[in-house]
Parts: structure tokens; sequence; C-alpha cells
């Protein structure tokens, strides 16, 4: 008998939750559902932060998409969480009435969403899990696309709209504001702009492959604070910061320095981009590395038995997940066959005499 009990960190379930309420709010399929009142059932935890982050969310109908699920959660919030909620939305409610009356006497044009009957959310966290792909609008009306297996946590609470690149990859297109940078920290660094569109993709717990796809952003490292003069280089062209600034059709590996850095045609940018499109494109990159994109898109994962395999290069689109035309190509063009391994394991490897007319 297996006594060993695994227990999950809060910050896990948090994680777990903002991926739900994302799948809530675009809709979930029947197994989804099922899997969501399982966990759901799983622990009372489970329920309480869910349920929290729905409030926060502040979306009636992710609220009736659960109490429709789970019976657990039909029942009203308990007497804490509505206080919670209660005295939250009353205080923001407050303090909106006094920012606008401050704003009105001194001529300040407002930083608010363009919905004026509500405020913008201050922290938001969005997920998506393995081969998802989800457009979502940020508070300031910032517009983020986030790719496979991603993880993004914004924070508009103070005078600098910060958003922090947890995992995987987006492509931001900024809305405009002199006096309030945007600033994404992956990494080790941050990239600052004001009203620019531009990509990055984590590569490892260090770096980051950085796109310019508009417009231009400031590179820095963590330690640099000075926000103010960041957004002023980025206003004032005659203002260089060492190299650091990165203009449209550039590219760039970010890790503390810049390097790898070019300039990319836009043909090749599209490619490079073509993610956004449901696409993965390859001009010539070995097997393996080509096969660790395409497995970003998917749970199965590949192995290649046959290490004269290694040396074969693939050139071509492919559309993200479609897993069975990836093999099917593979076949016609390099006599490559596969077999199911243990699991969701694909092993790759050159076909025999026998198996080349199969």
């Amino acid at each position: 008998m297996n006594n060993i009990s695994h227990f999950t960190s809060k910050d896990e379930i948090y994680e777990q939750a903002s991926l739900w309420i994302s799948r809530i709010d675009r809709g979930l399929s029947e197994d989804e559902k099922k899997a969501l009142t399982q966990w759901l059932n799983a622990s009372q935890g489970h329920r309480r932060i869910l349920f929290e982050l729905a409030g926060t969310w502040d979306d009636m109908s992710v609220l009736s998409e659960l109490q429709s699920l789970n019976p657990a959660m039909s029942a009203r919030p308990t007497k804490s969480v509505r206080r919670h909620l209660y005295r939250s939305r009353h205080a923001i409610a407050a303090s909106f009435v006094v920012l606008g009356l401050c704003l009105t006497l001194f001529g300040i044009t407002p930083w608010l969403t363009n919905d004026a009957t509500r405020p913008a959310h201050a922290v938001q966290r969005v997920a998506t899990a393995i081969g998802e792909q989800r457009d979502i609008k940020l508070a300031d009306g910032t517009l983020v696309q986030l790719n496979t297996n991603s993880i993004i946590q914004a924070d508009f609470s103070g005078n600098v709209r910060r958003v922090t690149l947890k995992q995987g990859e987006a492509h931001f297109t900024v809305a405009h504001d002199h006096y309030r940078p945007f600033i994404v920290q992956a990494a080790n660094n941050t990239v600052t702009a004001i009203g620019t569109a531009f990509n990055m993709q984590l590569t490892d717990e260090d770096g980051f492959e950085l796109v310019v796809t508009e417009g231009k952003v400031l590179v820095r490292d963590l330690l640099s604070t000075e926000q103010a003069s960041d957004a002023t280089a980025l206003i004032n062209p005659d203002i260089q910061h060492d190299k650091k600034l990165l203009v449209s059709g550039e590219k760039a590996t970010v890790k503390g320095d810049i390097s790898a850095r070019l300039k990319l045609k836009p043909d090749v940018m599209q490619q490079d981009l073509a993610w956004q499109q449901g696409m993965i494109v390859f001009t010539g990159e070995p097997l393996d590395v080509a096969l660790k994109e395409i497995g970003r898109y998917t749970p199965v994962t590949f192995k290649i038995t046959d290490e004269s395999l290694l040396d074969k290069r693939v050139a071509g689109y492919f559309k993200v997940g479609d897993i069975s035309g990836l093999l099917a190509a593979l076949k016609n063009s390099f006599n490559i066959v596969h077999k199911r391994g243990d699991g969701l394991v694909i092993e790759l490897y050159q076909a025999t005499t026998g198996e080349q007319g199969s």
C-alpha cells in the first residue's frame, strides 16, 4: 500500500486555478468540465482559491459556470471571502471617485481603460496549457498573444505598467502611454516600451529571445531602476543607452547582455512569428532542434533512436499540434518511420528495406 502523499504548494494551486479561469473564460469542452469537477472535489483549498480568483477576475459568467459545474461551488462564498470582496470593491470604487476629482481639478488625462464604467484590474494573471494559444487584452488596452504553455502576470497598481513573463512566449502590442512605461520582466532583464510591439520567448531560466516587430524597446538588467529615463530614451531618438535600444525588425538573444543581434527581413520575421497563425516554419534546422520546437505544442515526446538522423535538416511549414502530418512528412521526405514507445513517447528511426514501401 502506498502511503506517500504529494502536497501541492499554494503557488502551484494559484497557477492551476489561473489556468482554469482562462479556460472557463474561453469556454470549456466536455472533457475539461469533467477534469475541472475532479480538481474542485480534490481539495477545499482548490475551491477556495478558484473562487477567490474568479472574484478578482470580476466576471459573473465565470462564477456562474463554476456554480453549474460543481455543487460545492453553488453555495455563496464564505463570510470572510464575501467581506473581502465587498470591502475591496467599495475601497476601489471610493479610490476612483477621489482620483477622478483630482484628475478633473488638475486637468490630467486619466490612464484608465477606454471602458470608463469600471476600473481596470490592478493585477492580472493568465496562463495557457500545452497546445493552447490565447489572445487577451490587459487593463491598459495592451493586446497580448500568449503562446503554448505560457504564464504572464500583469501589475498596473503603480505608476509603471509591469508584466512578468514567468513561462513560455508572448507577443505584446503595447497601448501608447508616455507617462507610464510598459515593462516586461523575464529572466534577469527587463524590456521597456511606451507604445510598440515585440515578442519575447523564454529560452531558459537565464535568458530570452526578443523580436521587435514595431517601434523600439529598451533592454536593461533587473538592477536598473531608472524607469523615467527609460521612457525619455524611447521618446527622444537622440538619446541612446549603450546599444541597448532595439528597433523594429531586430532580433536578439538577451541573457544579461544582448547577443546574436540580427536585422530580420520582413519574410524572415513572419516565419519567426508564424506561431501567431498556428504554424511553425523550419528553414533547414537539424531534426532534433525541429522536434524540440514541435514538442512545445504537444505532450508527446520524440526520441531519435538512430544517431544518423541527427544530421538530417528540416524545412517546411507545419501546423502546430499536427503530429500525424509531421510523421507523414518525415516518412515521405526522409524515410523516417516511427513506433510508439512507453506513455506519450514516439520513437523515430530510419526505415529498413521492408518498411520503405509500407
